[in-house]
């Protein structure tokens, strides 16, 4: 299958998107100090500072992850159980592909935030609150279980994402035997009232803060599985498996999704918030994957995104590390400096995005060829 530049395109907008968030928070006072000091007073730092404000969003790139990661998974076993003579899915095959496409990278991402941290801590006593190196946090997060029987390790706070998505890989099998038999459309409206359910039950009984170790959100993956689907449906729609409702009626839904989703995200219902994002995301994948939107991305800009895109694994896998060591040189004597003017977020994201480029080169592009050359084998069926 040929390469999508609205695919990679959009990969390169979630990851930016993710980064200038992180390197926002990371070298910035905020609106509300900003405000306090400037008001309404014609300042320019400030009010460009004001205008920053869509990107309080920017951690949004990782429902757009999921959604795209649903898609590119199912796409070739969509046009599979399209076909006149479809196969089961081979488990080894899947495996192995998934495991070399992400674990080479993961690994050395993990390597290498142990290394800033250790210098970091060595230098200048830098540590992010309940940092935890050790060889046990290593191991969890190898297999993908932190959150539940330790913390993420190290300053990577990141790789929480990265579980999610591993976990939704194990749950593939099986979205793909209940497609074959049930179709798509009852497959996604499983997800949806298992996702719906789960953060009902965890908006009024909290039971997720029995996890010594969770985070932000997390460590279960199920608020995310109907954010997945969506996209898993999508590749169904592109098979011809399934119709799909017009393109109005996506577009209306997203205009209804995005102030709700505003709302709850602003009053910290992250995991309600994240059912009406998905809709919206996979409208706008709907929507790109269509000539006019290959066109967008093919255009200067589209490009640009695109050539993000490609690396954007490893943009998400080391920024954070990368982040935290920048700030350390600029800021030597106080870690959580934060400046007046945006600059330094500027410099944040470049600094992290022309050094994921160099990790991409060293260890992520060597692991692709890998994944290619596993033959795609597909079972007879019974």
């Amino acid at each position: 299958m040929s390469r999508l530049y609205a695919i990679d395109g959009l990969r390169g907008l979630a990851a930016l998107a993710v980064l200038v968030y992180h390197s926002r928070s990371s070298f910035w006072v905020g609106i509300n100090a900003t405000y306090r000091e400037h008001g309404l007073a014609p300042n320019l730092n400030a009010w460009i500072g004001y205008l920053t404000a869509p990107f309080s969003f920017g951690g949004l790139g990782v429902t757009l992850f999921f959604v795209l990661s649903g898609f590119c998974i199912h796409r070739r076993g969509a046009r599979n159980l399209a076909s006149s003579n479809p196969s089961e899915l081979n488990l080894v095959t899947f495996a192995s592909r998934r495991f070399w496409r992400i674990f080479p990278t993961y690994v050395c991402a993990l390597l290498l935030t142990a290394l800033i941290d250790y210098w970091l801590q060595a230098m200048s006593g830098h540590k992010v609150p309940n940092q935890d190196n050790s060889a046990f946090t290593f191991l969890i997060s190898l297999l993908t279980l932190q959150g539940y029987v330790a913390p993420s390790f190290g300053s990577n706070g990141v790789f929480w994402t990265l579980a999610m998505e591993i976990h939704l890989y194990a749950m593939y099998p099986l979205l793909y035997g209940l497609s074959s038999r049930m179709g798509p459309v009852r497959v996604l409206a499983m997800t949806f009232f298992i996702s719906l359910l789960y953060t009902i039950c965890e908006m009024m009984f909290k039971f997720e803060s029995l996890f010594a170790y969770r985070f932000d959100r997390g460590p279960a993956f199920l608020p995310y599985w109907f954010t997945w689907t969506l996209g898993f449906y999508l590749a169904e729609v592109e098979a011809g498996r399934c119709r799909s409702v017009g393109d109005k009626v996506w577009f209306s839904a997203s205009i209804v999704a995005i102030p709700i989703g505003v709302c709850l995200s602003l009053m910290n219902h992250y995991l309600l918030a994240e059912l009406f994002w998905a809709i919206v995301f996979v409208s706008l994948l709907k929507a790109s994957l269509k000539p006019r939107g290959e066109e967008i991305f093919r255009m200067r800009i589209g490009r640009f995104f695109a050539a993000i895109g490609v690396f954007s694994y490893s943009l998400y896998a080391v920024h954070a590390p990368l982040l935290r060591l920048f700030h350390s040189l600029i800021s030597p004597g106080d870690p959580n400096y934060k400046f007046e003017t945006l600059w330094m977020t500027l410099a944040g994201v470049v600094v992290s995005v022309v050094f994921a480029y160099v990790f991409f080169q060293l260890v992520e592009r060597w692991s692709i060829p890998k994944t290619s050359r596993i033959e795609v084998k597909l079972e007879p069926s019974a």
